[in-house]
């Protein structure tokens, strides 16, 4: 039988809800009829007021304060919680103190002056004595903060920080977040008016600064700052800060660079020269420079081990490491470092060093760093630093299949961007044409022929693999636009070298044809441009017909018919240079300079009445 009460059992006499579940009750109770409703409101309506609402606390406060009477304070913790939000512990509502003011102060639209601001952070941090500066700079949050005021503060409230932190600058310097302060304090204390020469005062007061945040980066604090992941972008900032000293910068790097010994018998050498001079100097004994390469070569696997490739102050000791360092030497660094041989791109210096490992790296290094450069060659190709590692990378790595899946791969992409770029277009034109000293510097050929004695097939091999898949994008490339450029400062030497290497009368026709166009308008165009007629002068050496595949057609299809206005223009020059191509070109222009030799004069005349340069067009005249 089912129990009373349960789902299916009897109700009793006058148990009438008692089966039921509480929600249920719940909606009965809550439910009421119409009539029961209004009879209700009219009771209230008419009772002596037992009815009406109770009045909010809200209304009472305010009826309480109309009447004179204090009302009760409420606690904000517990309206807090009524309200559904957490209650903040005393740490968070320290940090909200702070931290709201700090909002203001990095706000651009704030109201109060910044002076102000900073005055009333510091005044708060100054009161909490359980807790240094420093080490509030050690956190996120402490050290936005105190640059904030380093930065939007007065020079006064800039000594004083820079006066509180000075003890604790080595300790700062090797904290996650303190690194940043200290070269904020760094920036901000040797900063002067941009706008006018600062005063004796002011230049005092920087080197006073200056002063007082190098002292404390000496001796043992100075090795353990640097050999530090933070510690050494701190002593990197200090040693390319343009506020910093030249001397000062050579003391820092030489503290590191020259061991102690040498340094007590030369005082005079940690000041004196630079690092690289210093290893070269005359005066240098033997056993001394042996003593600093050692020292040097312990610095580097140091900095290595610490994984202190990407500061360019570590650059500096490679660079100088690698210039004195044998085969065998320089085999164990590479070893050690091709790991990280790209962050080495990032500096002159870095690329020097870098340029040494890559002749001695393995095959496999050398296909690790190339895959490390994916999708970077065309850039570090138009870089003014590492253009010459991309020369190197040409002329020591033997697998050629692997270089024209990478970089040829990504040059060929931009080729139209790199025939044109100032750097670009010297390491194209190196492997259509090394070594040409019309084309490149002594420091560009130096670099290329440093010692390669890990490469072992022969240059000219290497050289032709890879120009079966570089050629044919640079013609497409300077076909596009030959006479533009013929025309640019960059690409002509590109130009020279392609005609050079080989000799294509594909190319030179497209030449001649926009030279033809471009010599029928209004003063023979660009034609009459200084550099355009250079490049002709150039290439109408480079034919291997003396004359007759360029020269020859340039005078009967360019010039011949505008032979008044090139005699007059700088295109006189080209006329010159063809007098000397050949006797039948020679024959043919005189006869023309003869027939229209009063032409030419008259238009000589009033060039020169109009004050232009007519030195080729009287040198024409008189070779008649």
């Amino acid at each position: 039988m089912a129990k009373k009460g349960g789902p299916h059992g009897k109700r009793s006499k006058g148990a009438t809800g008692r089966g039921k579940s509480s929600r249920v009750k719940q909606k009965n109770k809550g439910s009421q009829s119409k009539k029961g409703k209004q009879r209700n409101a009219v009771k209230s309506a008419k009772g002596s007021g037992k009815g009406k609402s109770k009045a909010t606390k809200g209304e009472r406060d305010v009826k309480a304060e109309q009447r004179g009477v204090k009302r009760k304070a409420v606690d904000e913790q517990q309206e807090e919680q009524k309200q559904g939000k957490k209650a903040l512990t005393p740490k968070k509502k320290r940090k909200l103190e702070v931290t709201k003011l700090y909002g203001e102060l990095i706000n651009p639209g704030r109201t109060r002056n910044a002076e102000v601001i900073v005055n009333d952070i510091l005044e708060i941090l100054r009161k909490r004595t359980s807790n240094k500066l420093a080490d509030y700079c050690s956190t996120n949050v402490g050290a936005r903060v105190i640059e904030a005021c380093l930065k939007w503060g007065s020079k006064p409230q800039r000594r004083e920080l820079l006066s509180h932190f000075k003890e604790s600058l080595p300790k700062m310097a090797q904290d996650r977040y303190g690194h940043q302060v200290v070269l904020k304090l760094l920036l901000y204390s040797s900063k002067t008016s941009t706008s006018r020469k600062p005063t004796e005062e002011e230049r005092k007061a920087q080197l006073k600064n200056l002063r007082e945040i190098l002292d404390q980066f000496t001796g043992k604090n100075l090795h353990a700052t640097f050999y530090h992941r933070f510690g050494c972008k701190v002593i990197n900032g200090i040693y390319f800060s343009t506020a910093v000293r030249a001397a000062d910068k050579r003391r820092i790097l030489h503290s590191i660079a020259i061991p102690q010994a040498v340094a007590l018998l030369r005082p005079e050498l940690p000041s004196s020269k630079p690092l690289r001079q210093l290893l070269h100097a005359e005066d240098l004994t033997e056993q001394h420079r042996k003593d600093i390469a050692q020292h040097l070569e312990e610095a580097v696997e140091k900095a290595v081990e610490k994984e202190l490739l990407g500061y360019d102050i570590v650059h500096l000791l490679f660079q100088a490491v690698c210039e004195v360092a044998s085969d065998s030497q320089l085999t164990q660094l590479a070893e050690q470092c091709m790991d990280g041989a790209a962050y080495l791109l990032s500096s002159k210096p870095g690329a020097e060093a870098l340029l040494r490992l890559l002749g001695v790296a393995n095959a496999k290094q050398r296909k690790a760093f190339c895959k490390d450069l994916k999708g970077k060659f065309a850039p570090l190709a138009m870089n003014s630093v590492d253009y010459v590692v991309m020369i190197r990378l040409a002329t020591t790595v033997d697998d050629t299949v692997m270089l024209s899946k990478t970089m040829i791969a990504e040059w060929i992409k931009d080729m139209a961007d790199l025939c044109f770029d100032k750097y670009a277009h010297k390491v194209l034109a190196w492997i259509l044409q090394p070594n040409d000293k019309h084309l490149f510097s002594p420091y560009e050929c130096q670099c290329a022929a440093l010692p390669s004695p890990t490469s072992l097939k022969a240059a000219e091999t290497r050289r032709q693999e890879l120009l079966r898949h570089l050629k044919p994008a640079i013609c497409s490339a300077l076909l596009k636009a030959p006479l533009k450029a013929a025309g640019d400062r960059y690409a002509k030497d590109l130009l020279a070298a392609y005609l050079a290497a080989d000799w294509d009368q594909k190319l030179v026709e497209a030449l001649l044809a926009s030279a033809q166009k471009e010599a029928a308008g209004e003063d023979l165009g660009s034609m009459n441009d200084g550099t355009v007629v250079n490049t002709f002068l150039v290439l109408m050496k480079l034919d291997p017909d003396k004359g007759k595949r360029l020269a020859q057609p340039l005078w009967e299809r360019c010039l011949q018919s505008q032979l008044v206005k090139a005699s007059t223009s700088r295109c006189s020059f080209l006329l010159l240079a063809m007098l000397k191509s050949g006797d039948d070109l020679k024959r043919s222009i005189l006869t023309a300079v003869r027939a229209k030799k009063e032409a030419i004069e008259k238009a000589v005349s009033s060039a020169e009445a109009s004050g232009l340069q007519v030195a080729g067009a009287r040198k024409l005249l008189a070779e008649v």
